[in-house]
């Protein structure tokens, strides 16, 4: 287990806050991103009183961040993560007819742009190892289309297909990459929507009655990374209260 490292992007809140800490009570040594609140990483990592666990300051869609994140890591923990959780996303709610090119750029290029150049300068390592494990935080949204975030929904199904384009190229090299697709997860995120009357109706849709936590994401992620995990790759697995099945 020492020789674990996992690297969670976006892991200073909601999901990916569930998943750094389930990850350290398995563990794993942890690096995580945040994009810009420093302060509440910190604190978070304060908290944790956790040797084995550090932040770094991250923005999604430009390679040279991704370059020097690795380098950083490298620095800190003396190797590279073998396990990745693409975790991070950006979600901006607005009719389709008012966004504009530059918030359709920002959410493609974190949701999605961001998350192939990670795995893509990360890859070559995993496949020299014959070893790796991808675990991709998608969304309902990907796979039943978005009313009020076209933008984030498109990029969210697009890691869907990435996620099996993955598998395809990269299960031999005993790198296996998969996907959860959460419904509506009790997450900051989500706060604004559901005080909307259409979040609340959203929310009475739900059939098990109830939102989704992010400690059961963090526990289906870390079995997902784990040993216990031989074969399993290139699946989408929903996550969703029995909104959507397929």
């Amino acid at each position: 287990m020492n020789n674990k490292l996992l690297l969670v992007t976006g892991g200073n809140q909601g999901i990916g806050k569930s998943i750094v800490i389930e990850a350290l009570n398995s563990g794993y040594k942890v690096a995580f991103t945040y994009n810009s609140n420093e302060k509440e990483a910190l604190e978070f990592v304060k908290e944790l009183d956790n040797k084995d666990v550090d932040a770094f300051q991250f923005t999604l869609g430009k390679r040279e961040n991704v370059n020097k994140l690795f380098g950083d890591i490298q620095k800190r923990f003396n190797q590279l993560p073998y396990y990745l959780v693409n975790n991070a996303a950006i979600l901006i709610q607005k009719d389709f007819e008012t966004i504009s090119d530059k918030e359709w750029n920002l959410v493609i290029n974190t949701n999605l742009t961001g998350v192939f150049q990670l795995v893509q300068e990360l890859i070559s390592k995993m496949r020299e190892n014959n070893f790796g494990r991808i675990v991709n935080i998608s969304s309902i949204g990907g796979q039943i289309g978005g009313n009020l975030a076209v933008h984030y929904a498109t990029s969210k199904a697009g890691l869907i297909s990435f996620t099996k384009s993955m598998a395809k190229i990269y299960s031999k090299y005993n790198i296996l990459t998969n996907c959860i697709t959460p419904g509506l997860v009790n997450t900051k995120m989500i706060e604004k929507e559901l005080n909307t009357p259409a979040g609340k109706e959203k929310l009475k849709s739900i059939p098990v009655g109830k939102l989704t936590e992010p400690n059961e994401i963090a526990r289906l992620t870390l079995f997902l990374l784990s040993d216990d995990n031989q074969t399993i790759t290139g699946q989408t697995i929903n996550v969703n209260g029995g909104m959507y099945f397929g």
